[in-house]
């Protein structure tokens, strides 16, 4: 066999063995969509007053709650007074908090100003990778690149779409994150 041909013959092999990879790679760089997502369907994001509910337990790391004011609204409380939470006592400072029951990636919380803190998912709208907390006003997925500003809006990257807010009630230290089921 002369060289041009073994090289032709190989080269076809390897490309060969290496198309599900490459097929694959190009699949997982799609954008996800959020779960159950649409502007259509999520409640606008703003700061009601909750009309006095009752909550569980109230821990830092974000505990069930119950519903709003007897609406079937389900919310996941935050005690900003804890030791874990007190970086959101200042305005313009994040945190990035694990999984729970509102959103199973976490949520990126900020606060935006004196009465309020956005609430947003740490799913990228990229491939589904976990973002940080926002760094000089910037939240980054570690696997790609894709970058978001603190109104959810992506700045860079690779992401196309916005990162899902949900809509918060902040009662003195007591953070209210509503989610839907």
């Amino acid at each position: 066999m002369k060289r041009r041909e073994f090289i032709k013959a190989t080269s076809k092999c390897a490309l060969l063995c290496a198309s599900p990879v490459i097929l694959s790679t190009l699949q997982s760089c799609e954008d996800v969509e959020a779960s159950n997502y649409s502007p259509e369907t999520t409640p606008p994001i703003d700061n009601p007053t909750d009309g006095g509910s009752t909550s569980g337990g109230t821990t830092g790391g974000g505990s069930t709650g119950g519903t709003d004011g007897g609406s079937s609204t389900p919310y996941v409380s935050f005690d900003l007074s804890n030791a874990d939470m007190q970086s959101l006592q200042t305005v313009g400072n994040s945190i990035a908090t694990p999984s729970n029951t509102a959103d199973p990636s976490g949520l990126i919380l900020y606060r935006a100003d004196s009465t309020t803190v956005r609430a947003f998912t740490r799913t990228c709208t990229h491939s589904g990778g976990s973002i940080g907390s926002f760094v000089n006003g910037t939240a980054t997925c570690g696997s790609h690149g894709a970058q978001f500003n603190t109104s959810g809006s992506v700045v860079g990257g690779p992401a196309r779409s916005a990162l899902k807010e949900y809509r918060t009630s902040l009662d003195g230290n007591m953070l209210k994150v509503f989610y839907n089921e």
